[in-house]
C-alpha cells in the first residue's frame, strides 16, 4: 500500500487537482443553470479518486458517525418503494438520495486523500468567488427589474429564461450566509476582510429582497444560534431586544399601509391548503407512505388542485407540492422516514457541536461555527420548502463532510486552518 509520503510528484500533482476539483463542484453550485454540470462533473471527480485510490491499495470506504442514520434513511427510502401508489416513479425518484450520499462520502474520500496536499483554498475561495457573481448578477437584476424596498410584488430571485427563482436564492443565501461571516472571521489582512466583508453585506441584501419569510426566520435563527454558541447567556437579552425591534417594524409597516405588500398572506393560505392535503396522506399511509417523490403526490392530488383553483381563485399560486422537506418525507415514506431523516439531521448538528467545542484552533472553530449556523438555518428552512435537493443538498453534504474530516482526521485538520486569506 502506497502512503502519501511514497507517493510519485505526478500522483501529488494528480491528488492536489482533485481536491480542489470539490472547490470547482462547490462554484458550479452557484447557478442553477449548471446543476447538471456540476453534477457530471463531481461523479467524473469521484472516478477518478476511487481509481486512484484502488490503484494505490487503498481502501475507498470512509467510516463517519453519521453512517446509521444515513444508510438507515436511504434503506428505508428503498423499501418503502413497492408501497408506493406508483412504484415505478418513486423508483425514477429514489436515485436522488442514493446521489446525495454518494456526495458525501464522495467528498470525505476525496478531502482524505487530497487535504494533504495543495494550500487547503479548495473550499473557501469558491464560496466567495461564487457567492460574489451570483449575488451581485441576482441584485442586478433585482433592481433592472424596478425592484425596491417597499413594494414585494418585485424580489430577488437567480434570473432564469422562465423568470427569477427566488426559493433558490434565498435558500442558498441561508447556507453561504454563515460560511462568509466564518471566512470573515479566519481573514487577518484588511483585504482580505474588506473581500468577505463585502460579499457577506451582498448576501444581505440579496436576503432582505428576496422578501422571503422563511428564510428570513431561518436568518433570526442563525442569529440567536450564534449568540448562543458564543455566549449563552446573551440569547435571552438578544431575544427580548429583537421582539421589541420587531413590533416596532411591525408598527411603522402597519402605519404606512405596507404590510398588505410585504407580507402577502396569500402565499401563508396556498400553504395550508396543500399541507392539509399531505396531512392526510399521512394519516392514511403513517408506515411507509404513499410513495418516495413530490412527483408521486402532484400526481395523485391533480384533480385536488383542480378544485382548489376552482373554490380559491383569489389565491394566485396554488401549490402542488408539500413545500416541507419534513412533511415531504412523511408523505412520501411514512412516519419512520421522517424519524431517520430528523435523526439524521440531529445527529450531524450534535457531531459537529461536538467538534466545534473540542477544537483547538481559531480557524478550525470558526469553520465549525458556520456549519453549524448553516444547519441551524437550513433546518428551520425546510420547515417551509423542501429545499434538500439540486445544488443546495451538494453544497450542504460538501460542507457537513468538510467538517467531519476537519475534526476527525488529523491528516485533514490542516485543511481549513492553510484556507486562511491573509
Amino acid at each position: 500500500m502506497k502512503t502519501s509520503s511514497s507517493r510519485s510528484p505526478a500522483t501529488e500533482t494528480i491528488w492536489a487537482l482533485l481536491g480542489w476539483g470539490i472547490g470547482f463542484v462547490v462554484l458550479l453550485g452557484f447557478s442553477p443553470k449548471l446543476f447538471h454540470v456540476q453534477e457530471y462533473f463531481f461523479f467524473s471527480l469521484l472516478t477518478g479518486t476511487v481509481f486512484f485510490c484502488l490503484k494505490e491499495g487503498k481502501s475507498i470506504w470512509v467510516r463517519t458517525p453519521y453512517d446509521i442514520p444515513l444508510l438507515g434513511f436511504l434503506a428505508w427510502i428503498c423499501l418503502s418503494i413497492p408501497f408506493s401508489v406508483d412504484p415505478g416513479l418513486s423508483l425514477e425518484e429514489a436515485p436522488k438520495a442514493l446521489a446525495q450520499a454518494a456526495v458525501f462520502y464522495g467528498t470525505c474520500l476525496i478531502i482524505r486523500e487530497s487535504s494533504r496536499n495543495g494550500d487547503g483554498r479548495q473550499v473557501l475561495w469558491p464560496i466567495l468567488c461564487g457567492a460574489f457573481a451570483c449575488y451581485a448578477y441576482s441584485l442586478g437584476d433585482f433592481w433592472e427589474r424596478g425592484g425596491n424596498i417597499w413594494d414585494r410584488e418585485i424580489r430577488a430571485g437567480f434570473p432564469k429564461a422562465d423568470g427569477t427563482d427566488i426559493t433558490w436564492l434565498s435558500i442558498n443565501v441561508l447556507m453561504v450566509l454563515p460560511m462568509l461571516f466564518a471566512g470573515l472571521g479566519m481573514s487577518f489582512e484588511w483585504k482580505s476582510r474588506g473581500a468577505w466583508g463585502a460579499v457577506f453585506l451582498l448576501a444581505l441584501l440579496c436576503l432582505f429582497f428576496s422578501y422571503s419569510r422563511g428564510a428570513w426566520l431561518g436568518a433570526l435563527t442563525q442569529i440567536l444560534l450564534g449568540v448562543w454558541l458564543i455566549h449563552k447567556r446573551m440569547v435571552l437579552k438578544i431575544a427580548m431586544i429583537g421582539a421589541v425591534c420587531l413590533s416596532l417594524l411591525g408598527s411603522a409597516l402597519v402605519y404606512g399601509n405596507l404590510h398588505s405588500r410585504i407580507f402577502d398572506p396569500s402565499t401563508v393560505f396556498g400553504r395550508l391548503l396543500v399541507w392539509e392535503l399531505a396531512a392526510a396522506d399521512v394519516g392514511a399511509h403513517p408506515l411507509v407512505g404513499i410513495g418516495y417523490g413530490n412527483l408521486v403526490f402532484e400526481q395523485r392530488h391533480q384533480s385536488d388542485f383542480v378544485m382548489q383553483r376552482t373554490a380559491h381563485a383569489t389565491v394566485p399560486d396554488i401549490l402542488t407540492k408539500p413545500h416541507s422537506w419534513y412533511l415531504s418525507v412523511a408523505v412520501g415514506t411514512g412516519l419512520p422516514g421522517l424519524v431517520l431523516g430528523c435523526w439524521l439531521l440531529g445527529k450531524i448538528g450534535l457531531t459537529v457541536h461536538a467538534a466545534f467545542l473540542k477544537a483547538e484552533n481559531w480557524e478550525t472553530r470558526c469553520w465549525l461555527f458556520g456549519v453549524l449556523l448553516m444547519l441551524g438555518g437550513f433546518s428551520i428552512r425546510l420547515l417551509f420548502e423542501d429545499g434538500f435537493g439540486g445544488s443546495h443538498s451538494y453544497l450542504f453534504w460538501i460542507l457537513v463532510a468538510s467538517s467531519l474530516m476537519i475534526s476527525t482526521n488529523s491528516g485533514a485538520k490542516s485543511f481549513v486552518s492553510r484556507q486562511v486569506m491573509g
